[in-house]
């Protein structure tokens, strides 16, 4: 006789069997993370990389384009400097310049930083008429700053034209007046306060209010007449409308980590040029025959020649006249800060040296080969932020010519 058993098989993963599979499925995770990290690393490396080129291409685009268009409109360079004053009814207070603050008839001005930390600011100066850049002599002394400014030659004026007034060295010096022309009779040149009727390029006449002419005159007079020095420059369109540019009076400075733009001829806010720049560098190269081993690819430093013989930065007043060109140097920074390479907690050394650049070999203080000290304000010192070496850093730097200096009308 033989006896059938049942037997019940026991189904599923035994508890052993569980924790095999829970270790291969967390060595795997590991293993996916760490790939994640080294791949997320390089993502953020390169996208930080690729937002530095394109911020400080754009940056120095910018500046490069308006640098080459400084000066134009009244580039008689031994008259450069005067201090300009004038009027504005769109800003309080209305009276140009500001308190504390300067207008010098230059094409470029490099205002210096405080410090190695602070970034330079470049403020940019030049013209928007596209008929004549001769400045025309005024003909008949004005007794009073009401009084309309006759010139020899009235082509090219237009009613809405910003014109600028200068009495030029060797004569005593005296404040230029920026006037808004808004009428013009024979080769008088009207600047009433008022209302006045503008016909923009291609369109119809409108009527408009005078935006830079100052109730009562701005207090300066000038001489007139053959043997007078006074010069009536022709700044372009005051309106900006109907396809009309204004002149150009820009400040560029960086605020907050951005290139930031003011102007004083503009109205509204004007936009960021380009985020996260976090130095500017600036000099002036000047052609005066001067040597202090700043340029050593020139053989023979002679004044007037178009070849920069030196580089000096903005603690020195230049001699407008010499000045033919400017070194630019902006750093762009990464977005995004990186992670140390020892890991989270310890002290990031994404960069460990600041950057520099050419003019970087000039802010030691060391007596050159000529025996001159040397004391630029050049460095580029990003310790202002304490988190700096987190970063990856890009410097542009470009020589960039005053063109309309270089071809003075002088």
């Amino acid at each position: 006789m033989h006896t059938s058993f049942n037997r019940t098989f026991a189904r599923g993963f035994s508890m052993v069997e569980l924790m095999v599979a829970m270790v291969i499925g967390l060595i795997g995770m590991i293993i996916i993370f760490q790939v994640f990290e080294v791949s997320e690393g390089i993502k953020r490396t390169t996208t930080g990389g690729g937002d530095a080129q394109q911020s400080g291409a754009i940056a120095m685009y910018v500046l490069e384009h308006e640098v080459r268009n400084s000066g134009m409109g009244f580039n008689d360079t031994p008259w450069a400097g005067c201090s300009m004053i004038g009027y504005d009814n769109t800003i309080t207070p209305s009276d140009l310049p500001a308190v504390g603050a300067s207008m010098l008839t230059v094409p470029v001005r490099i205002l210096p930083g405080a410090d190695t930390k602070t970034a330079d600011q470049l403020t940019i100066m030049y013209g928007s008429q596209t008929h004549s850049a001769s400045a025309s002599k005024l003909a008949v002394t004005m007794n009073q700053s009401t009084d309309p400014v006759r010139v020899f030659d009235p082509y090219g004026y237009h009613p809405g034209d910003l014109i600028l007034l200068m009495t030029p060295p060797p004569a005593p010096p005296k404040a230029c007046s920026l006037m808004e022309v808004t009428s013009i009779v024979d080769d008088l040149l009207f600047h009433d306060s008022g209302s006045y009727t503008f016909t923009p390029p291609g369109g119809g006449a409108v009527t408009v209010p005078s935006r830079f002419n100052k109730p009562g005159g701005l207090g300066v007079t000038y001489t007139g007449g053959n043997s007078a020095v006074t010069m009536v420059y022709n700044l372009g369109s005051a309106q900006a409308s109907g396809g009309t540019t204004t002149p150009v009076y820009s400040n560029y400075q960086i605020a907050n980590n951005t290139l930031t733009l003011t102007s004083a001829f503009s109205i509204g806010t004007p936009p960021a040029i380009a985020d996260n720049i976090v130095h500017m560098r600036a000099v002036y190269g000047l052609d005066d025959g001067t040597n202090n081993a700043t340029v050593t690819y020139n053989t023979a430093y002679t004044p007037g020649d178009g070849v920069v013989d030196r580089f000096v930065d903005a603690a020195v007043t230049p001699n407008w006249q010499y000045v033919i060109a400017v070194r630019i140097a902006v750093v762009a920074r990464s977005a995004l800060k990186e992670k140390p390479s020892t890991g989270a907690g310890t002290n990031c050394d994404t960069t460990t040296v600041e950057p520099t650049w050419s003019g970087s070999a000039w802010s030691t203080g060391a007596p050159n080969s000529t025996g001159t000290t040397l004391n630029f304000n050049t460095r580029l010192d990003l310790s202002v932020n304490p988190e700096w070496k987190c970063y990856r850093y890009r410097v542009f730097e470009a020589t960039i010519p005053l063109r309309n200096w270089v071809w003075s009308s002088s």
